[in-house]
């Protein structure tokens, strides 16, 4: 319709003076003429005798109204500027006249924000309001106004979508060819705010709206080649789109695997636009990616400027009083009462970040893990050889490490492995963690190896390959999930132990260290622990998980993790232990959202330390610290039974 941006700082209005602007062409040129002739106010409506006719249709505020009220009396029109009957929509590629003032207080709106905002208007269940920002609200706006990548955590009623929904409004109605993206937890939500924007154009005045080409519920266009659409979050989530305003709607809702990969995939696009914007918003949910980004913001130590708003800086509504009155202490105290603890408060209300009071963990746990956290790193075949470890998977990328772990040193020290099941088939993982044992209640996350691609056969073989060329035969004890592909899982590792192998293959010849086949006899069986009803005797080495014993395993890994007993640092195992949640209060710990294999993998542990041979092998592990204390005292070199991880299981 007119981007009046290109002109209207230069020009000077006079009584008989008009200026048109039109669309020349399809990459959004404008021309400006400026002619000088007798005032004409074009009438809309068809008249029944002949009268003067316009040979070019230039329509104002003052024509648009007229033909408004034609159309309510019921009139027809011998040009409409309307699409349909819907008068508050204006046809694209309209030719529009602006008073002075009109012209005067579209360049005031596109240049501040916060009186743009004072043109809108919202509905509300009582009716058509007009938009009343609180000062945090102008704060907010004029905060994305001045920063390209702008981060703000706020409390719940703040009036977020709200704020959001102007400033989204005002990039794209004063901005040529810009393409906003709305990304939202759920599509129902981002449609939410997409039709806060669109009720807020619709009663915006006339001379401040553009011609729309499309309008539907999931996006928005208009002549100025601008456009505002939303989608639910995904990992594919706005791939190859143009996006130069990304709007990040309740980032800390959203699933966390898709949102760190869309994360990594989408911003060095946007960021690479030297015009894009990017505004992340959210309440609190924890120790996530939202909280990662926005406490490195805090610090300076990311692009995004923060903005934060606290629960005593939103007013409540006074039913008594019919009026808005301040949030205070006794408000807290009120609300303290009715949500049954400060924490609970704090989760609904606040902006610490906190995690749900259904979560396995407290809060106070939850934080030191989250300070301890760490990205485990992948090794190739070279990598690893340079380390002098010679391991030959087939999957080594499936593999990951704490960054700190000397893996040199892995023949040396002493391992659990817990092994979680799944078919490979792109649903739940297969997990095999590897923990250091360190002596009695004393265990630290080293390793993991995590695919939900590699079927069960191929699990089996990489496991077999990962503790034939890593692991001696004393030094690692495992546990293997029984549930449902414990004994195939069981049976392909015994098959491996007594093939004959294809030479071409090497799967373990020339192999410095390797033992000969992973020994069964350090794979734990389970009886009877934890009293006759809990665990029922197998006849293969493994455990079985059910309903009767996993409340009772999950309670000990929770003591475990929050007496630091058991120390973990993998970032995703971390962000799978925060959404790991009780709804019902049974004790049916699940992941809220995402997979909780990593998780459950752990929940073996508490079990494993009840079992005989984890006993001796605790023994074992502290018979060989004595030798070594002796051999730093002695040379005992020659005395082959010293040897550390030469002792029995049994």
């Amino acid at each position: 319709m007119r981007d009046f941006h290109i002109y209207v700082d230069a020009i000077l209005i006079h009584s008989t003076t008009v200026y048109y602007t039109r669309r020349t062409n399809k990459t959004t040129k404008y021309t400006t003429k400026m002619v000088k002739e007798k005032e004409y106010e074009f009438n809309p409506i068809k008249e029944q005798t002949a009268g003067k006719q316009s040979e070019q249709v230039v329509w104002s505020t003052k024509s648009i109204e007229k033909a408004c009220e034609g159309l309510d009396k019921g009139m027809p029109l011998k040009a409409s500027p309307f699409i349909g009957k819907v008068t508050q929509l204006l046809k694209p590629n309209l030719v529009y006249r602006r008073t002075k003032e009109e012209i005067e207080d579209y360049i005031r709106c596109k240049t501040d924000v916060v009186y743009f905002a004072t043109k809108c208007y919202l509905m509300t269940p009582t009716g058509l309001q007009p938009c009343v920002l609180r000062d945090y609200q102008e704060g907010y706006l004029r905060h994305v106004a001045n920063n390209r990548f702008s981060i703000m955590l706020a409390c719940r009623q703040a009036g977020k979508s709200v704020s959001t929904a102007i400033a989204c409004l005002w990039k794209i109605l004063f901005n040529t060819d810009k393409r906003a993206l709305i990304l939202s937890k759920s599509g129902p939500a981002g449609e939410d705010l997409l039709a806060k924007i669109k009720d807020m154009f619709m009663f915006l005045p006339y001379h401040l709206k553009c011609g729309v080409m499309k309008w539907n519920q999931k996006e928005i266009s208009f002549d100025n080649n601008s456009s505002i659409s939303t989608e639910a979050f995904s990992d594919t989530a706005g791939l190859g789109k143009t996006i130069n305003f990304l709007i990040l709607d309740e980032f800390a809702w959203c699933p966390p695997g898709e949102v760190e990969l869309f994360y990594n995939n989408i911003i060095p696009t946007i960021t690479a636009d030297t015009n894009s914007n990017i505004c992340i918003m959210s309440t609190q949910n924890g120790f996530n990616l939202f909280y990662k980004i926005y406490k490195a913001a805090l610090e300076g130590k990311n692009i995004y400027a923060p903005y934060k708003v606290d629960w005593y800086q939103v007013p409540q509504w006074d039913k008594e009083k019919g009026g808005w009155k301040k949030r205070d202490e006794a408000w807290k105290q009120e609300m303290i009462g009715i949500l049954g603890s400060e924490e609970n408060f704090y989760y609904q209300y606040g902006t610490q970040f906190s995690i749900s009071n259904a979560c396995l963990v407290s809060r106070e746990c939850m934080t030191v893990l989250h300070e301890q956290e760490t990205k485990f790193v992948s090794y190739t075949e070279n990598e690893y050889n340079e380390r002098g470890i010679y391991l030959t998977l087939q999957h080594p990328e499936c593999l990951r490490w704490h960054p700190d772990y000397d893996i040199s040193n892995i023949k040396k020290d002493y391992f659990i492995i817990l092994v979680d099941l799944a078919e490979g088939s792109g649903g739940d993982y297969t997990v095999f963690n590897i923990i250091k044992v360190n002596g009695k209640e004393d265990y630290e996350s080293v390793g993991l190896w995590h695919s939900n691609k590699v079927d069960l056969e191929h699990s089996a073989l990489e496991f077999w390959l990962l503790v034939c060329q890593l692991f001696n035969d004393g030094n690692a004890i495992i546990s293997i999930e029984y549930n449902t592909y414990g004994q195939l899982f069981y049976t392909y590792i015994t098959n491996y132990n007594e093939q004959e192998y294809d030479k071409e293959k090497q799967w373990r010849f020339n192999v410095p260290g390797a033992v000969d086949g992973v020994d069964t006899f350090n794979i734990a069986k389970y009886g009877k622990q934890f009293g006759d009803d809990n665990f029922k005797s197998l006849n293969i080495p493994g455990i079985k998980i059910t309903s009767v014993n996993k409340p009772v395993l999950c309670s000990m890994l929770k003591m475990l993790l929050e007496k630091s007993k058991l120390k973990i640092y993998d970032i995703g195992t971390i962000t799978e232990l925060e959404n790991f949640e009780d709804k019902n209060g049974t004790g049916s710990y699940k992941a809220k959202y995402g997979h909780d294999d990593i998780i459950m993998s752990f929940c073996q542990l508490p079990a494993l330390e009840q079992n005989i041979r984890f006993k001796n092998f605790l023994e074992d592990i502290e018979t060989a610290s004595e030798y070594s204390n002796i051999e730093s005292k002695f040379d005992m070199s020659s005395y082959d039974d010293f040897s550390p991880h030469g002792v029995s299981l049994y």
